[in-house]
């Protein structure tokens, strides 16, 4: 019995650490030239909550792959991305429950961010350059979401 007990909780856990949570992301991007802010949606299509930061910035964000434009090969090259220590423990994330078919919209101002995560001036460097970014977040809870819990967006584009 004892036995039977134990296996019983193993498969129990197993399942408990392989959830999934499903959702679906989009950008918006239009008016980050101007501004150097776009639109982040994340819908909830599961059928079942799951928490989401309330916001997005440097703090719970990372830039995974930033790469420039070069003219002459007509093509996208990865750009170095600065490794930065950054200062994040007076910052107190706040969580939202995210129902199913609902959808969140976040305001990224990249601009401010990308002078954190990378160089003051950045954006403004890079203005009139073509350049293109992923960047990726952490969902609330490991526990609800397992391996899904990490967004990455698509491929963003500046220019």
């Amino acid at each position: 019995m004892k036995k039977l007990i134990i296996i019983l909780f193993l498969i129990m856990n197993i399942f408990a650490y392989t959830q999934k949570c499903n959702y679906l992301a989009a950008v918006n991007a239009e008016n980050l030239k101007q501004v150097g802010k776009f639109k982040l949606l994340i819908k909830n299509s599961d059928d079942k909550s799951f928490k989401i930061p309330k916001e997005i910035n440097f703090c719970n964000m990372r830039v995974t792959e930033l790469e420039l434009y070069n003219e002459k090969t007509q093509s996208f090259e990865a750009f170095s991305l600065a490794k930065k220590d950054i200062d994040c423990f007076t910052y107190k994330d706040k969580s939202i429950s995210l129902k199913p078919g609902q959808t969140y919209i976040y305001d990224v101002n990249i601009k401010s961010d990308f002078e954190v995560l990378q160089s003051s001036k950045f954006f403004e460097a890079f203005n009139d350059k073509k350049y293109r970014f992923k960047i990726s977040f952490s969902l609330d809870s490991y526990d609800e979401c397992g391996d899904s819990n990490t967004l990455v967006t698509d491929w963003i584009y500046k220019n």
